[in-house]
């Protein structure tokens, strides 16, 4: 995904990075690592910069979305372009915060952010963050949605040439053409639509969300190992298709299985294809291995290419929805071990597979380069891994890739995407979307890993409005009717009310209530079970 201004051998990384060369080396002396000294504990393996440890990642998240409130320069002219921050136009930032002209992945961009904004205003309370990404929905809802008279009409730009304030698609480099766009993408977009019409309650998102649902539906298709559910890429305009098979459906799913549940739209139709998807994904890329797709800006046109992305939306979706996939605990490990297989040992050129204990993950077939944002992926498979097994090699090994991805980033929250490289740009959708948002389900996983005596919602999948953290209360309003959600509290809950009715502490969630784990210097974690939405109340004495 990423455009290699000058790519250069993990080797002859510049001092502008502060990197050794003895960093490549899997038991070499700890120096530093871009700028920040590396510690490492006992065993010799990494742990973060920041300090304490027991806030290193929620000091990481704070510093993320500081970076963007505060100091994220405008794009440049004319107008009206240069009122709107770079983020709006451009897939990327370069060392002096200029910003890289390869393109606008509209379609990464949009449902990573939203995620992101969503979990830490859950986390904080912190409401700016969502008006952020609702003006940029607002802003691509406006200006890249095709019209009703195309041949998949009502649906989503996934990307555009830098710089443009109408999304029309990628044609600057020749890959594409105009009005050319990634279907899973796409779907993708309309999920957040949806999910940012619960979080507000504005009907113009519900009726994108709807329109892309529709157009989904009356273009789905029983799916084979060299044509999937639907076609990879289209040209919107006509209809052509310019690639037949991808493997990254998990959000077009999503988007019908929410549509149908809140019965909303066509649901018989969303229904049959949402049959032909899960079809699709368990007879092929399951078996096969060929989770494909190119991201937004690489024109793969493959049934045998593989990406980290799409078998990481799988994994991830699993662990929320285990209905899914029946053999989901023997799917899931087994899914960690292809990342491994493909991502993690494979390498560009000289880049470690390894450092100071960390497993560190590359992109897709065409791109191994290291990320932090694929290794943040990584490590928040394998600590809900643990949560599940109790296995604690994946517990040690989401604490190091984690702790590794810390140190992508200085201490305003400007990000270092691929560390171990040089000439590669940092990118928004990856450095303040993608990455940050999987440190949630992995604190939901591990509560032990969130800071010491505060108060917190460390992960919901659903979408969680009036967040309110109070002394020795905490409010919110769930969304859907059937939902969990984790917390570390700094204090004894001796109530916790659905809709003004008490739920019961349990000894498990076969039922709807709350389970309660005690955890160092008093602090606790709870995690609530929901069969109903409605406003939670939470107090302690």
């Amino acid at each position: 995904m990423k455009n290699i201004l000058v790519f250069i051998l993990a080797t002859s990384i510049t001092s502008s990075l502060s990197a050794q060369s003895t960093l490549f080396t899997a038991n070499a002396k700890a120096d530093s690592f871009i700028g920040h000294k590396v510690i490492l504990d006992k065993q010799s393996k990494i742990v973060s910069w920041i300090t304490p440890q027991s806030s290193a990642y929620s000091k990481f998240l704070h510093q993320r979305w500081n970076f963007i409130k505060t100091r994220v320069p405008n794009s440049p002219g004319p107008k009206p372009r240069s009122s709107y921050p770079q983020y709006y136009f451009y897939c990327a930032y370069l060392w002096n915060l200029e910003p890289d002209t390869w393109m606008n992945d509209v379609g990464e961009k949009i449902p990573n952010w939203f995620e992101s904004a969503r979990l830490y205003y859950a986390y904080t309370g912190d409401t700016t963050v969502m008006t952020i990404v609702k003006k940029l929905i607002d802003y691509t809802i406006a200006h890249g949605t095709s019209p009703s008279t195309f041949a998949w009409p009502n649906f989503p730009y996934t990307t555009t040439n830098a710089g443009d304030t109408i999304f029309r698609g990628f044609t600057s480099a020749g890959r594409f053409v105009l009005h050319e766009i990634q279907v899973d993408h796409a779907g993708d977009m309309g999920l957040t639509y949806y999910r940012l019409y619960l979080y507000t309650g504005e009907e113009k998102y519900k009726t994108a969300a709807v329109n892309v649902a529709n157009t989904l539906a009356l273009k789905a298709r029983t799916g084979s190992a060299t044509k999937s559910v639907w076609p990879y890429r289209v040209v919107m305009s006509t209809g052509e298709i310019k690639a037949e098979y991808g493997a990254n459906w998990i959000g077009c799913y999503s988007l019908l299985d929410n549509l149908v549940k809140a019965k909303i739209g066509n649901i018989c139709d969303y229904q049959l294809a949402m049959d032909k998807t899960r079809n699709f994904i368990l007879q092929f890329p399951m078996k096969t291995g060929y989770w494909t797709d190119g991201h937004t800006d690489n024109n793969v046109n493959s049934n045998t290419y593989k990406s980290n992305m799409s078998a990481s939306n799988a994994k991830l979706y699993m662990f929320d929805h285990p209905e899914f996939d029946t053999a989901w605990k023997t799917d899931i490990p087994k899914l960690i071990k292809w990342t491994e297989d493909n991502f993690v040992t494979r390498c560009a050129g000289n880049e470690p597979a390894n450092m100071w204990g960390a497993n560190i993950v590359g992109e897709q077939d065409g791109f191994l380069i290291k990320m932090d944002y694929q290794t943040a992926r990584y490590a928040a498979e394998c600590a809900r891994w643990y949560a599940i097994s109790g296995d604690e090699k994946y517990k040690d090994k989401a604490y190091r890739s984690f702790n590794w991805v810390t140190y992508c980033n200085d201490s305003t929250g400007r990000a270092f995407e691929s560390p171990v490289s040089n000439g590669i740009s940092n990118w928004w959708s990856d450095c303040y979307g993608e990455g940050p948002r999987m440190f949630y389900p992995a604190l939901g996983a591990i509560p032990e890993w969130a800071p010491l005596h505060e108060n917190h919602i460390l992960y919901s999948e659903g979408i969680l409005k009036k967040v309110f953290y109070k002394p020795k209360r905490i409010e919110y309003r769930a969304t859907s009717d059937n939902g969990t959600e984790y917390l570390r509290l700094a204090f004894k809950p001796v109530k916790i009310t659905l809709n003004g009715k008490t739920i019961s502490l349990r000894s498990d969630l076969r039922d709807q209530g709350y389970v309660l784990k005690s955890l160092a210097n008093g602090d606790y974690a709870v995690t609530i079970k929901r069969m109903s939405l409605g406003n939670i109340i939470i107090t302690g004495l």
